[in-house]
C-alpha cells in the first residue's frame, strides 16, 4: 500500500470509528422495564416509521393508538401498516398511567391541540414535525412541560444522523474557522393528495418539509438575526402551492440558504468556514466530503471522503428519549429554547409574522 493511501485508509478508519462512538452515545441503554408508550394520530409521514421503532426498541412498549378522526381511523384500521395494534381513545390514552410517553402524529395543525392535553395529563411528549403555527401556543407548551418535569422531543429527523453530528463537531471545535456561508437543499415529490395537504399550510412546501434543514442549521450555527422568504408556485399544475421556495437565513458574519421544490428528491447540506467545509449530501444515506486547510482531530490537512455509517431514522431519536426519562434529564443538545427558535424561523420563512 502506498504511504499516502495507507494514511487516508488509517485517516478514514479513524474517523468512522469516531462518527460511530458519536452516534452509539445518543442510544439509550435498555433497561428491564420498558416505558410505556402510546401514539396519537395516524395521518402525519412519520406516524408508521414512529411505530414500527417504538415496536423494535427494547426501551418501550406499544400500550395502544389512537385515531380521533372516525375515517381516518377505519382506513388504518383496513392497513396492514397498522395490524395488531392495541386501538384506544384518546382519553383512554390520557388516563392510562401505564403509559408514560406519547407520540403525536396527527396533521401538524392539529398537533398543539392535542400535545397540550399530553402533557396535562402528566406524560412525556414526542411531537411530530412541524409543531403547528402558533408559536405563542408552543411557548405555553414548553411552559406548562418544565412546570411539570416534563419532557418535549421534536420529531425533526436530521439530529442524530451521523453526519450532522460530525459537521456540529467540526463547527464546536473550530475546524472550519470562521463560518461563511451554508446551503441547503430539501427537495420532495408530491402526489396529488400530497399537494391537497401541504396547500392548507402556510408557506406549503417550506412548512411541510424544510424545518429539518431549519433544525439542523440552528443547531450548527445559532438562531439568525434575520430570515427572509421567496415563496413561489412554479411547477404547472392548477392549484396554488408554493412548491418552489426558499429563504435566507442572516448571522452576523455568515448568510445561509434554504430551498426546495418538488421535481426531485435531491437533498444536501453544505457548510463553508474560512478555513474547512463540510458537504453532506443524500443526508438519509449520507456520504461527506471534509475538506481542511489544516489537520484537526484524526483528520490530516486536505480533503476527506468520511465514511459515516447509516443514519436510522428514529430509533436513536426514541432511545434518548427514553433515557432522558429515565435519568431526569434533557434530550441531548436540542434544549426547549433550541426547539422554540427553529419553530421561530420556520415560521419567518413561511411568511408568518412572529
Amino acid at each position: 500500500m502506498a504511504t499516502i493511501a495507507r494514511r487516508q485508509f488509517l485517516s478514514h478508519t479513524a474517523a468512522a470509528a469516531s462518527v460511530a462512538a458519536m452516534h452509539a452515545r445518543a442510544a439509550a441503554p435498555a433497561a428491564s422495564h420498558p416505558i410505556g408508550a402510546a401514539i396519537i394520530g395516524t395521518v402525519h409521514s412519520h406516524a408508521v416509521g414512529h411505530l414500527r421503532t417504538l415496536r423494535e426498541s427494547s426501551n418501550y412498549e406499544v400500550l395502544a393508538v389512537a385515531e380521533p378522526n372516525p375515517e381516518l381511523r377505519a382506513r388504518a384500521e383496513k392497513s396492514s401498516r397498522w395490524e395488531g395494534v392495541p386501538w384506544a381513545g384518546v382519553e383512554e390514552i390520557l388516563r392510562d398511567d401505564r403509559v408514560r410517553m406519547v407520540c403525536v402524529e396527527t396533521d401538524p395543525l392539529e398537533a398543539l391541540r392535542y400535545s397540550h392535553r399530553v402533557i396535562v395529563a402528566n406524560k412525556h411528549l414526542k411531537i411530530d414535525k412541524p409543531p403547528g403555527v402558533d408559536l405563542t401556543a408552543l411557548e405555553r407548551l414548553f411552559q406548562e412541560a418544565g412546570r411539570r418535569k416534563l419532557l418535549i422531543q421534536m420529531g425533526y429527523v436530521y439530529r442524530y444522523n451521523p453526519a450532522f453530528r460530525l459537521a456540529h463537531r467540526a463547527i464546536r471545535e473550530g475546524w472550519l474557522g470562521r463560518i461563511r456561508s451554508a446551503v441547503c437543499q430539501m427537495n420532495d415529490t408530491l402526489s396529488p393528495a400530497g399537494r391537497r395537504r401541504l396547500d392548507t399550510y402556510p408557506g406549503g412546501q417550506m412548512f411541510e418539509i424544510c424545518g429539518h434543514m431549519i433544525d439542523a442549521l440552528i443547531w450548527l450555527l445559532g438562531a439568525p438575526n434575520r430570515v427572509s422568504p421567496v415563496l413561489r408556485h412554479s411547477d404547472p399544475v392548477p392549484d396554488q402551492l408554493e412548491d418552489d421556495v426558499q429563504a435566507t437565513f442572516e448571522y452576523d458574519l455568515a448568510v445561509a440558504v434554504v430551498k426546495s421544490h418538488s421535481l426531485n428528491g435531491n437533498r444536501y447540506f453544505y457548510v463553508f468556514g474560512e478555513e474547512g467545509s463540510i458537504q453532506i449530501d443524500s443526508p438519509d444515506r449520507p456520504r461527506v466530503r471534509l475538506a481542511l486547510s489544516r489537520p484537526h482531530g484524526e483528520f490530516s490537512a486536505g480533503v476527506h471522503d468520511v465514511p459515516v455509517g447509516p443514519s436510522p431514522r428514529y430509533l436513536p431519536d426514541v432511545d434518548d428519549l427514553a433515557g432522558a426519562i429515565r435519568e431526569g434529564r434533557e434530550v441531548e443538545f436540542f434544549t426547549p429554547e433550541h426547539d422554540l427558535a427553529v419553530q421561530r424561523a420556520l415560521l419567518q420563512a413561511c411568511g408568518v409574522n412572529v
